[in-house]
């Protein structure tokens, strides 16, 4: 196809807002409309074909701008309308990046800013359920990337700055967003020998990756196209001028020091917080946002959505070297584990990866004593490299496996009711907190369930194999009959379940606060 020839940048932001409102198919041919439904698992169909079609630019992945001569990419990108307004569906792709040139790059000259300094980014809203041609242009605005807030420069400038030592280090195959706040350096496609490329001070070949801004990101710069004004959420950074010389997490953690060794009784009177008798996290979490001189909730600030920082208050029981609870990994819109979607997942590709490669905690942390409760100091963490990929990853696979297989479930009779009156309880071989040193799989119910009940239970992608299941269950008299139907203990469903970091390797990683 022939090159459309456009005029201005202007001209180019008028043709992408005439497409608002219309669906994607009424701005694609016959052609490329028949290509999707050829192949409707494409994932960057209607980028392409918009791209093509509608811009006359033809399908490239040269390095530089989509119109070169007006210096403009074009990217069109999902966004979604939620309960809490509208968010992005994903990152935000802006070039694939070579390990061998970009240390050798200063922030200003980087390969991104080279290459998509300004962007007309297009927006069409993704419902689940839909195809893609039936989605329609909600929005189109021009992003400039000089000209973000300046706060957003310079730690978007910290983030590039992290990624390219990493490189220097030689230690390229160990990037992932987790590392970073607003910029990603991103895994572009599959793990396979294709996909990876070698690095300039290792042998070690690594994952090809770009640069990306996180959906976090994504979803405030949304919320502000889409409400058509800025957001004016509370800021943990006061002096923007600050990051010019500090890292985001020194300026965060040097606000916590003057409270360190502090109990929580002295720290409630100092800072105006009233603990209840039992003591309890959520009073904990208040406590750090107030060290933090916050209103609102840490996490609620305006960086903290931006990178999609996770809080986590961690209270330690040094004496045993544990934590005083487990770390319950909650993935955004799957709390527990999806046994149908796991079944369709490949390691490289799994929620559970994606989740913990993406992001970073500030860990909040305490310590219980026989003398009271004593804040020790913050850190950021993120899961390490080396973690993600041995043992969770082990985990991950052993948990798929006997779930595809069929997990084993153990019918043991007790002599004393449960809580909720039944004389008996079921075991199953998951992996467990002893059966390794980080991830362990747990129920994540309030009650046990074996049977169809949705709040309770899952459904399992194979038949449970069970180990001593009686013709009746047993409960106490009196509080339901002593003898129910088998159906109970069904072969198809079991209690919900989690994925859980364990207390000790949550020690760990706080440990050199104690030790």
């Amino acid at each position: 196809m022939e090159e459309k020839k456009w005029s201005s940048v202007e001209e180019v932001h008028s043709h992408a807002q005439d497409a608002i409102g219309k669906l994607v198919k009424s701005l694609v041919t016959e052609t490329t409309l028949q290509k999707y439904f050829d192949k409707p698992d494409n994932k960057g169909w209607i980028g392409n074909a918009i791209e093509r079609d509608w811009f006359g630019i033809p399908n490239n992945s040269r390095h530089e701008a989509d119109i070169p001569y007006l210096g403009l990419e074009i990217k069109v990108t999902p966004i979604r309308n939620t309960r809490n307004g509208w968010s992005a569906k994903e990152r935000l792709v802006l070039n694939i990046f070579d390990f061998k040139d970009e240390y050798k790059r200063d922030f200003e000259r980087s390969s991104f800013i080279e290459k998509a300094n300004l962007i007309e980014l297009i927006y069409y809203e993704y419902i689940k359920g839909k195809i893609g041609p039936e989605f329609f242009i909600t929005a189109a605005t021009l992003f400039d990337l000089k000209k973000l807030p300046k706060e957003d420069i310079l730690i978007i400038k910290q983030d590039w700055e992290i990624i390219v030592n990493k490189i220097k280090e030689g230690k390229a195959e160990e990037l992932s967003d987790s590392l970073t706040k607003y910029l990603g350096a991103t895994t572009k496609g599959s793990k396979t020998e294709k996909n990876m490329t070698s690095q300039p001070f290792s042998d070690k070949k690594a994952h090809r990756r770009s640069f990306t801004l996180k959906g976090a990101y994504m979803s405030e710069v949304a919320r502000k196209v889409m409400a058509g004004e800025h957001y004016c959420e509370e800021k943990i950074i006061e002096d923007i001028d600050e990051l010019e010389v500090k890292l985001f997490e020194d300026i965060v953690l040097e606000k916590f020091k003057p409270h360190i060794g502090k109990t929580k009784v002295d720290l409630a009177k100092k800072l105006g917080v009233d603990i209840p008798k039992k003591d309890d996290k959520a009073s904990s979490a208040v406590l750090a946002k107030k060290m933090l001189n916050l209103q609102g909730d840490i996490e609620d600030t305006e960086e903290f959505k931006k990178a999609d920082i996770s809080v986590k208050i961690v209270t330690v029981d040094a004496a045993n070297k544990k934590t005083t609870e487990g770390f319950k990994i909650i993935i955004p819109g799957q709390s527990v584990i999806d046994p149908a979607k796991l079944y369709n997942e490949k390691w490289e590709e799994s929620s559970l990866r994606e989740y913990l490669s993406s992001y970073q905690f500030l860990l909040v942390i305490f310590e219980r004593t026989t003398e009271g409760v004593y804040f020790r100091g913050a850190k950021f963490w993120h899961v390490p490299y080396d973690d993600l990929e041995g043992e969770i990853k082990q985990t991950w696979e052993e948990a798929r496996d006997k779930l595809m297989k069929g997990v084993r479930l153990e019918y043991k009779k007790l002599n004393k009711p449960t809580k909720t009156g039944k004389l008996y309880e079921v075991t199953n071989d998951l992996p467990g907190m002893s059966s390794g040193e980080i991830l362990h799989v747990r129920p994540s119910a309030k009650v046990a369930c074996y049977y169809d009940d949705p709040r309770y239970a899952m459904k399992l992608p194979a038949k449970s194999n069970w180990i001593n299941r009686p013709e009746s269950t047993d409960w106490e008299e009196g509080r339901k009959p002593a003898e129910m139907v088998v159906n109970e203990l069904s072969d198809e469903y079991m209690t919900k379940q989690a994925w859980w970091l364990n207390r000790d390797y949550m020690y760990y990683q706080v440990q050199e606060f104690f030790e």
